[in-house]
């Protein structure tokens, strides 16, 4: 069998379990504070919240092309023959930008695989561990990348924030539309669409929102096919159970993870407090 890698970057926040199992390696983003550079790996979400308690600015920024060049070495140089890269969806950051720039230093480029993937956080974690999977069942690498990108096509990505104040300081959504659901403290309700974050319904119960996210589902899911859910909750638990299990009543045979994990990079951009869900058809 092949010896295939993974490498995705640090905002695919699977469990150390998850990583050590499938051999994962990461690279890391960067969060900066007062001019001084932090890896993401390296800090918790501790740490975001008492910069931002204590009024300092914070922001962001992708690795280094030189960063991935280093793994793509590391990795070819312990006789993997092929290397597949899931990182941040290239709308919304620079990450896939430098995978891809890193991939083109190589004089065996064709060994690696930047994905393309649109996606974000638990969305990304949903694509990694499929990937892992197919990998772990021996798949060749066409049929590998052939899976994926339907997978990456077909993925929805949906989810609700206590306020969108973290969401509109850090700039990656419109301060109109973020300001209007803060002024009339609505659930903000945000969904991935090509590749960028948009408010696409505020609404003020929890309910509501459940049933909004079903009614997407039953748009979007071919229930012939097989279906994959990914779960996450931001310290909701009560709120993200209550939708599992609808979830779980309307797709009874789908393929459902979950997650209660979301690090630094997206505290800061997003809060303390919020849930969402990722879906796709294989």
């Amino acid at each position: 069998m092949k010896q295939y890698g993974i490498i995705i970057d640090s905002t695919v926040y699977l469990s150390q379990e998850e990583i050590k199992k499938y051999n994962i390696e990461q690279v890391s983003l960067n969060i900066i504070a007062k001019g001084e550079t932090f890896k993401e790996l390296e800090v918790d979400n501790d740490f975001v919240y008492g910069k931002l308690d204590n009024g300092i600015k914070l922001t962001t920024s992708q690795p280094a092309p030189g960063e991935f060049l280093d793994k793509y070495e590391e990795m070819l140089a312990k006789g993997y023959e092929k290397l597949f890269v899931i990182c941040f969806g290239e709308k919304l950051s620079g990450t896939y930008q430098s995978a891809i720039l890193a991939k083109s230093m190589l004089d065996n480029s064709d060994l690696v695989h930047v994905f393309n993937t649109n996606s974000a956080a638990y969305g990304l974690e949903l694509l990694t561990l499929e990937l892992a999977e197919l990998i772990e069942k021996g798949k060749p690498a066409n049929e590998i990348i052939e899976r994926l990108d339907k997978l990456i096509h077909n993925s929805n990505l949906l989810f609700t924030l206590e306020n969108l104040i973290s969401l509109l300081r850090s700039g990656r959504l419109s301060k109109t539309k973020a300001a209007i659901g803060t002024v009339l403290r609505v659930k903000p309700i945000i969904r991935m669409v090509e590749g960028k974050l948009e408010l696409v319904k505020s609404t003020r119960t929890h309910k509501k929102i459940t049933d909004y996210v079903l009614e997407q589902m039953r748009e979007t899911l071919d229930e012939s096919k097989e279906i994959i859910i990914r779960v996450l909750s931001k310290n909701s638990s009560e709120h993200t159970r209550e939708l599992l299990e609808k979830i779980k009543e309307v797709y009874p045979k789908a393929k459902i993870t979950f997650n209660e994990y979301l690090g630094p990079l997206f505290s800061l951009h997003l809060g303390k407090k919020g849930y969402g869900v990722a879906w796709t058809n294989a």
